[in-house]
């Protein structure tokens, strides 16, 4: 069936469909062994899930995020881990339930897909940027950035509750999304005059 067109290639030419047929094979081969993994649509997780603290408050629970430097302003939906899939919001940021409140002691720990319309932007934030929550009551609370890195999802560490007011944003990144990209706000503190 390919005898004749094969006798046509040159070895150069054989050399590379090889090498393509390969790859493909590889590539192939990837995707069908971790793509469901990778590719679920309605999960970003860390390989653990953190231990939920605090009794849950409605009044609260994070309703937007404001980030003027990046062009953010999202809505926050609760969001939980069920046996180790984290619920992600295709329409704005997610808040983990059971992390801590805005404004508050403890770690509050809001994440959502790596899109442009969503928190991709997060990607270029760096030290001392404001990030502003709202809560369901109104308030107020602005966060500065004290650093940024990429991390395993192994690396629960970044999601474990604070003795201070902490803000964790992550969003998936890397070759085939396979890192996580984590943002640490201090909460900002007002200046007494």
């Amino acid at each position: 069936m390919f005898g004749p067109w094969l006798k046509t290639l040159s070895s150069r030419q054989k050399s590379g469909l090889v090498l393509f047929l390969v790859g493909f094979f590889f590539l192939t081969a990837a995707l069908f062994l971790k793509g469901p993994q990778v590719f679920q649509q309605n999960t970003l997780s860390f390989s653990k899930n953190p231990e939920p603290i605090g009794v849950i408050k409605e009044e609260d629970l994070p309703e937007k995020i404001l980030i003027a430097k990046v062009g953010i302003e999202l809505p926050v939906f609760p969001a939980k881990v069920t046996k180790d899939n984290w619920e992600v919001s295709d329409e704005g940021a997610s808040y983990l339930l059971g992390s801590g409140f805005p404004g508050q002691e403890g770690n509050v720990v809001i994440y959502g897909h790596n899109k442009n319309s969503l928190l991709g932007p997060i990607r270029w934030l760096s030290k001392d940027e404001e990030v502003k929550i709202v809560n369901k009551k109104g308030e107020e609370f602005i966060y500065n950035v004290v650093g940024t890195k990429t991390v395993s999802p192994e690396t629960v560490a970044v999601l474990a509750p604070t003795q201070d007011a902490t803000l964790t944003l992550y969003t998936c990144t890397g070759f085939l999304d396979r890192e996580r990209f984590v943002v640490v706000a201090k909460l900002q503190v007002e200046s007494e005059e």
